[in-house]
Parts: C-alpha cells; sequence; structure tokens
C-alpha cells in the first residue's frame, strides 16, 4: 500500500464493521490492484481511496435496513421500492460527505478528494461511468460478489438456493461490468464457486 493511501485505509476501516465491509473492503482492494495493473493509464490515487471509502456511508443505515437495499430484489424492476432505492441513494450521500471530510483531514491532495468524492456519490445508483478510474472503482466493488466469500454470503443473506443464486449472477456480469478485465475477473471467480459447490454436491 502507499504511503499516502495509508492514511485514508487507517480513517475508512472505521466504518467497515457493517454488512461485510470487514471482508468486502480488502476483497474489494484486491481486485482494484489487479484491475490497476490491466489499465495502468487510471490514476491509483484516485481509485485506491475511493475503493477504501466507497461504502462508508452504510455505517449510518440501521443494519436491519440495510439488507433491502442491494440484492436481486433492487435488481428487479418489478420489485423495486421506492424507500429501498432511497436507502441505497442515501448511502452513496452519506458516503460522499464522510469521504470528503477524510481526505480533506488527512490532506489529501483537493483535485483527488473532488473526484474520488464524486466517484462515491453514485457508485451503485449511476448506471453510467465518470472515467476510467471510476470504472475501475465500480467493477472492484462488484468482483466480491463472485468470490466464495462473497457468494456464500449473500445467497444466505438474500434467501435463494446456491443452485438458483449462481445462475443469476452469472446473468449479471454484462450489466453490472465497464471493463473487460473486471468481466474476465468475474467469469474467473464464479467458476472457481462453481467448481467448489459442484465437488461437495451442492448444485
Amino acid at each position: 500500500m502507499k504511503e499516502t493511501h495509508y492514511p485514508v485505509y487507517l480513517r475508512a476501516r472505521e466504518y467497515w464493521n457493517t454488512r461485510f465491509n470487514d471482508f468486502h473492503m480488502p476483497l474489494a482492494y484486491l481486485h482494484g490492484c489487479e484491475l490497476l495493473l490491466a489499465y495502468p493509464a487510471a490514476d491509483a490515487d484516485i481509485v485506491i481511496p475511493a475503493i477504501f471509502l466507497h461504502d462508508v456511508g452504510w455505517k449510518l443505515i440501521p443494519e436491519e435496513e440495510q439488507g433491502r437495499a442491494y440484492g436481486p430484489t433492487m435488481e428487479d424492476e418489478s420489485l423495486r421500492r421506492i424507500e429501498d432505492e432511497s436507502l441505497r441513494r442515501q448511502h452513496e450521500i452519506d458516503g460522499a460527505r464522510i469521504a470528503n471530510e477524510i481526505l480533506t483531514d488527512v490532506n489529501y491532495d483537493p483535485r483527488k478528494r473532488e473526484m474520488i468524492v464524486r466517484i462515491i456519490d453514485g457508485h451503485d445508483s449511476r448506471l453510467e461511468s465518470l472515467s476510467e478510474e471510476d470504472s475501475l472503482v465500480k467493477d472492484a466493488d462488484k468482483l466480491w460478489r463472485f468470490t466464495l466469500v462473497g457468494v456464500d454470503i449473500h445467497y444466505r443473506e438474500f434467501g435463494k438456493p446456491l443452485k438458483e443464486y449462481v445462475p443469476w449472477l452469472s446473468n449479471q456480469i454484462d450489466r453490472w461490468f465497464f471493463t473487460e478485465r473486471g468481466k474476465q475477473m468475474a467469469h474467473e471467480a464464479l467458476a472457481k464457486v462453481k467448481h467448489a459447490v459442484a465437488e461437495v454436491g451442492h448444485v
């Protein structure tokens, strides 16, 4: 980890003890580092802090309400509710504000701080990408859902059998990911999941 990123990491992790972010954030960081290798023109000084900070806003959303704001129901237009959509949007708004405060406190580059905050404010709800850096953050955020730990957490949380959840997740790849490398990584991770669960006769 770069020395300039470390103060951001230290402050961000104070907000990670909710919504499985203790697992999600380290995985998103590793995925972000791998994506940066594939897209070296992207600015790591924007991508990495944005990954550390993108979900800090969940800390202000009561845990009993968080599950309504993401998952299969939120992806289905016929089942989506306005109040659930507003919860997802609220974590972006709160997250952008908290991120701005943290980045200001650690004297982060003001220009890069502004870009990081813009990425966070819409990282889930915004369907288009603002920049290559935004694309990498969005893809790093989503990739953990395709890992063994992400699948194990979410299929239980959403109450869907693995034999239904894994195919549903596979169908989201082209829609969710902005980079070709991100799509490739998602397919590779999900292939490992399918192999693992097939080996033990789960699906």
